[in-house]
């Protein structure tokens, strides 16, 4: 939800209560309803605030007490401005503007004075949400009667207020024939009373709440729609007029900007307590938000206190090794040794001497005895990575330590008790590979206890920028350099990117382009990535894909690919897909993929 606009309040000088101005209309005195209560003897209502034209006003409501503003007799409807002084018998009050414009007292500042102060305030808070700071500013500079941003759902088109100002301002106080006008005409639109008469509907939001004129404009950041920026005013006052109109048109390039910052500032703060989490070891450093991995390291955790072997699957890149290490992390051996062996990337020669050790003089060059792996990992945890690599003649020893639980080092006779658990990662289909006779039917059933897959980084793309991030400031850091930030195209570029080599892909391109941007900002140019239409002509390894591999990859990106056309709109991507609804969403729900990923993201309130 988004923050509340900064309303102005009241404060008793002399206690120090604070009354907060957060309605159109704050009523004074000593009746129970009363809002602000000051010090008996006092009416039942002395006096009232009232919100007219973007600023609060002040009211006498009866001559039993004296009712002055700045030592001046309260006459009519007052004016307020930050700072001034209200006195109510014997009670002194000050009022305060928090989103007052910095203008010296008396000084009435003109419209660009106005426009400046308020871009400079809101620039101010850099870390805050600025879009309540903005209702407040666009009210008091266009003389509304009320401000708010209407969203859009992209599922079913309902429309909500995100943020408004006054924030007891009536939620259904807005036209959706003016939201209709200004989304067709694509610019700000002026709408009188005389253009919703007609309108039941409008006609009974609008009349109901007196409302008199109306200029709506559209927020767009590109091609993307960020909602619809709503104004009124009520009979009481002056209609719009056409220089509004235009004068609120030429503001919205500006609005926008804002918002998308401020937009952008906070989904930095929300990647970096991510990160900030997962360094504190929360899920052991593995960097993630999507459900799917939530989903991987659950299951990890489950099966982290059993002793039963486990086979993790995936392909190259994944993070299958830390998977491994976060189970170790979490199991009863977490303070005994965790080894790992690739079992791909050392020489068939050496792998057996590398696993069970050897004696002196078991071959040439063996000069003393060695401690292999195994024993070396006694009562700790074993991580065999790229198992489908192991050689035959190595896979029958294996299927012995996980039997009986002891080693024969090579060039010996007698056996070693160990006590290891073993994990095998790999990125093979081991069920293939035993089909194909390279690999043991009776070790696959003995080491396919408790499994788990790790999703490739194209299945959860809501990771792809979060880890963007962290090693973008992991190697910003390591170079001494000013953390460098994505621009929107080269954060596009990173979600449409396939990622064939997963993480180890993600983090040779990050590494890359921090060392080859010339500036603070690296751009979709800095990133040397394969775009999706290449990566479709060939697998993940290189080579020409199967049928269904490329069948695969050609309905995830078509999906993809609508879902930014229509904004994440799951309906309407079923319509210009041409298929239903609900197999469409079988889809995604097969692929990973959130349509939330491509809608538009406001601040609620």
């Amino acid at each position: 939800m988004g923050a509340q606009p900064l309303m102005p309040y009241v404060r008793d000088i002399e206690s120090g209560k604070q009354y907060e101005l957060c309605d159109r209309i704050v009523t004074v005195g000593s009746a129970a309803e009363c809002a602000v209560r000051p010090i008996p003897p006092c009416p039942a209502r002395c006096a009232h605030f009232l919100f007219i034209k973007g600023a609060y006003r002040f009211q006498a409501l009866t001559d039993e007490v004296d009712v002055a503003v700045n030592d001046r007799p309260a006459d009519g409807k007052e004016p307020l401005s930050n700072g001034d002084r209200l006195r109510i018998g014997a009670t002194m009050l000050q009022y305060i503007d928090r989103s007052a414009s910095p203008v010296p007292a008396g000084v009435k500042p003109d419209t660009v004075d106005e426009l400046l102060n308020m871009v400079l305030m809101l620039l101010r808070d850099r870390d805050g949400d600025i879009t309540a700071g903005l209702m407040s500013a666009v009210a008091r500079l266009l003389r509304c009667d009320a401000a708010r941003i209407v969203g859009e759902d992209s599922v079913d088109n309902n429309r909500h207020t995100l943020v408004r100002y006054p924030a007891h301002t009536g939620l259904d106080r807005f036209s959706n024939r003016a939201i209709d006008w200004a989304r067709d005409a694509a610019h700000t639109i002026l709408l009188l009373e005389t253009d919703w008469a007609d309108s039941p509907t409008d006609n009974r939001s609008l009349e109901k709440n007196a409302v008199s004129s109306v200029l709506c404009a559209p927020l767009n950041n590109g091609d993307r729609l960020k909602g619809y920026l709503y104004l009124d005013r009520l009979k009481k006052d002056d209609c719009f007029t056409e220089h509004d109109r235009l004068f609120c048109d030429r503001l919205l390039p500006l609005f926008t900007e804002l918002l998308a910052n401020s937009e952008e500032r906070r989904r930095q703060a929300e990647m970096i307590a991510a990160l900030q989490k997962a360094q504190e070891g929360g899920d052991g450093g593995i960097i993630h938000r999507s459900e799917r991995m939530r989903s991987v390291l659950s299951l990890a955790d489950r099966i982290a206190p059993s002793d039963a072997p486990v086979l993790i699957s995936g392909e190259t890149g994944t993070g299958k090794e830390l998977i491994a290490r976060h189970i170790h992390a979490r199991s009863l051996r977490a303070e005994k040794p965790f080894k790992a062996i690739n079992c791909g990337a050392i020489p068939e020669n050496l792998i057996e001497s590398e696993l069970f050790g050897h004696e002196k003089g078991a071959f040439t060059g063996a000069h003393a005895r060695k401690i292999g792996l195994f024993e070396a990992s006694d009562n700790g945890t074993v991580l065999l990575d790229e198992l489908g690599e192991m050689p035959p003649a190595l896979q029958v020893k294996l299927l012995r330590v996980l039997q009986e639980g002891e080693v024969v080092r090579v060039g010996a006779t007698d056996a070693v008790k160990v006590d290891v658990r073993i994990i095998a990662a790999t990125n093979r289909d081991l069920r293939e590979e035993m089909d194909k006779g390279r690999f043991r039917q009776d070790l696959f059933f003995r080491l396919n206890v408790l499994t788990i897959t790790v999703p490739p980084l194209r299945e959860r793309s809501e990771d792809i920028l979060l880890l963007a991030e962290y090693l973008i400031g992991n190697y910003c850091g390591r170079m001494g350099r000013d953390r460098k930030a994505l621009s929107t195209g080269a954060q596009s570029a990173l979600l449409s990117h396939l990622w064939p080599g997963n993480v180890r892909e993600l983090e040779n391109v990050i590494q890359k382009a921090v060392i080859i941007s010339p500036s603070r900002k690296i751009e979709k140019e800095d990133l040397e990535i394969v775009l999706p239409q290449d990566n479709r002509e060939e697998g993940p390894s290189g080579r020409t894909p199967t049928l269904k591999v490329a069948r695969e990859a050609a309905e995830k990106e078509c999906i993809r690919s609508a879902l930014r056309t229509t904004r994440g709109n799951v309906s309407q991507t079923s319509r210009l897909l041409e298929i239903d609804r609900k197999w469409l969403l079988t889809k995604m729900s097969d692929y990973g993929i959130d349509a939330d990923e491509y809608r538009v993201k406001t601040a609620m309130e």
